[in-house]
């Protein structure tokens, strides 16, 4: 074997873990987060597409962040050696574990379907197709997670031009066993529905020990899968359950129009299933499965129908309890059963003209007693300002309320109180008496409010990413007129406008920016990267 390096990179490598015609895997450490990560190693030269491949694999990485999909932490080069540092499965794959186990109960089969179907789902709805469905791609950890790997030849939606040569029409990647008949003849073009297809042939494995077809490409493979002649699930395994066999058909069926069009509809099914089991007991035992090397599968019951009563029970005291906690917050059992004893105080606020509604500094009110002591806050009654729809105009008018914003109701018992305001760097305090008739505090502090404004402008060049403000000329619209931002005082720009800011400099193209400034924003920071002529 040759010597492992002792770094690669940042990394420092603890282990060969895999070596062949393509590459070499290592176990290493990451030096800031103190663990265990994978290193793949391109070690094919002279192989343009296998190097573009690896590329993409990293760039798709990249765009996916999902809990059953293998992390990526760095892609990088080193004496023209390419290499992609991935998260470390403290496991093994499925397939290893189908030859410790040879097959596995449908309950556990269906638990780690799920984990594979969620991350398919993602994928999915990201536009990528992974295109190598199988266990071997498919990591369990030893804490029972399951996470989907190797999307070396994966597809997108957004593929480039030399991403597009990589999967030329006519051209069959893939592995064999697990895939539908359409990607035999063009791996290119085929969508999502290949992937169901693939994870069809894996639920069937894990179920009855064996695969649906050979694993070859000669014809009589391609003839039986194009014509989707294999032995149903259930004449090898008879205890597999009608719903997972039902599953299993439907995923692998020829015609691409009849499988499951959306990995949703898988789960939706799965789900069904597993919610007659106690799935936090499953994937303990997968645990054990995992972690030790002579283990027997047990038998996993149904929730038996006292814990669904239970659990029925349990629900219909949850649905009643939040319906009154929902019925307490917004003021129904105060405005019914204590009206007597509550009365309902409303706020609205005025903000400046130029307050656009999406703003997202949000505004926030305090209720206290007056007791001219400790001055308790009472419970309860924090409340966000909204702001006042227009449609809704006609009833705001009819309580004297035509303002910006306003609070749902606060409900207090007669006497004196103060209220705080809360918002950005303002705070309003205003004392009141509430009586017994409902009150409406109209709050107009801000109404002209504006900040001075301070332009902080900068310039990069887009490629090179080096600082040019010393060379550009910052140009801000004052008065109708194009002026250096320097000659503008300070003190002349504020809040609550918009402002229009030119960034020029020799042999780059200028970029203009038209910013909104809200009335609360005092500091505007303006990166420009300028591109070149």
């Amino acid at each position: 074997m040759a010597e492992i390096p002792a770094m690669i990179g940042k990394y420092k490598v603890v282990s060969e873990i895999a070596r062949g015609g393509m590459g070499i895997v290592y176990k290493a450490v990451h030096p800031q987060l103190k663990r265990f990560i994978i290193i793949k190693k391109l070690t094919m030269r002279g192989n343009a597409a296998v190097r573009e491949r690896f590329k993409r694999e990293a760039r798709i990485l990249l765009d996916l962040h999902h809990a059953n999909i293998v992390h990526l932490f760095d892609y990088f080069t080193e004496a023209t050696f390419h290499y992609i540092v991935l998260e470390y499965v403290d496991g093994m794959s499925l397939d290893k574990y189908l030859k410790k186990r040879q097959k596995l109960s449908a309950q556990t089969a269906m638990l780690i379907f799920r984990d594979a179907c969620l991350a398919l789902k993602y994928a999915h709805e990201n536009g990528i197709v992974h295109r190598d469905i199988k266990p071997g791609n498919l990591l369990i950890s030893r804490r029972g997670e399951v996470k989907l790997a190797d999307f070396g030849i994966a597809s997108t939606e957004k593929e480039s031009t030399v991403d597009s040569e990589l999967t030329q029409a006519g051209i069959t990647l893939g592995t064999p066993s697990y895939m539908p008949p359409e990607q035999f003849t063009d791996t290119k073009s085929v969508d999502g529905r290949a992937d169901i297809y693939a994870m069809g042939v894996m639920l069937y494995e894990i179920v009855t020990g064996k695969k649906p077809f050979p694993g070859s490409f000669s014809p009589e493979t391609i003839s039986l899968i194009q014509k989707g002649k294999y032995v149903a699930p259930e004449k090898l395994e008879k205890n597999i359950p009608s719903e997972v066999s039902r599953l299993i058909k439907k995923m692998i069926q020829p015609n691409p129009r009849k499988r499951f069009q959306s990995a949703n509809q898988i789960l939706k099914r799965v789900n069904k299933y597993l919610a007659k089991y106690d799935t936090e007991n499953i994937r303990k035992e997968l645990e054990n499965g995992i972690c030790t090397e002579k283990y027997t599968e047990p038998v996993f019951n149904e929730r038996n129908k006292f814990l669904k009563r239970v659990a029925k029970g349990s629900l219909y005291a949850i649905l009643t309890f939040g319906l009154f906690v929902i019925s307490w917050q917004n003021g129904i059992i105060h405005e019914t059963i204590l009206k007597p004893w509550f009365t309902p105080v409303k706020l609205t606020m005025s903000l400046p003209s130029s307050a656009s509604s999406n703003a997202d500094l949000p505004i926030r009110a305090f209720f206290f007693v007056n007791d001219a002591a400790n001055i308790p806050e009472v419970d309860n009654t924090r409340r966000v300002f909204l702001p006042t729809e227009k449609s809704s105009a006609t009833k705001f008018q009819s309580a004297k309320i035509n303002k910006n914003y306003y609070t749902k109701n606060v409900y207090l018992k007669p006497g004196n109180y103060r209220i705080k305001v809360v918002t950005g760097p303002y705070i309003w305090w205003q004392s009141i008496v509430v009586g017994k008739k409902a009150e409406v505090v109209n709050l107009d502090f801000l109404k002209n409010a504006r900040r001075i404004l301070s332009v902080k402008p900068f310039a990069f060049d887009a490629e090179t990413k080096e600082n040019i403000s010393g060379k550009a000329k910052f140009l801000i619209l004052y008065n109708g007129h194009w002026t250096n931002l320097t000659d503008v005082k300070p003190e002349l720009l504020s809040s609550g406008t918009i402002h229009k800011v030119r960034i020029l400099c020799e042999g780059y193209k200028t970029e203009e920016f038209s910013l909104r400034i809200e009335w609360y924003q005092d500091e505007l920071f303006i990166s420009a990267q300028l591109q070149k002529k």
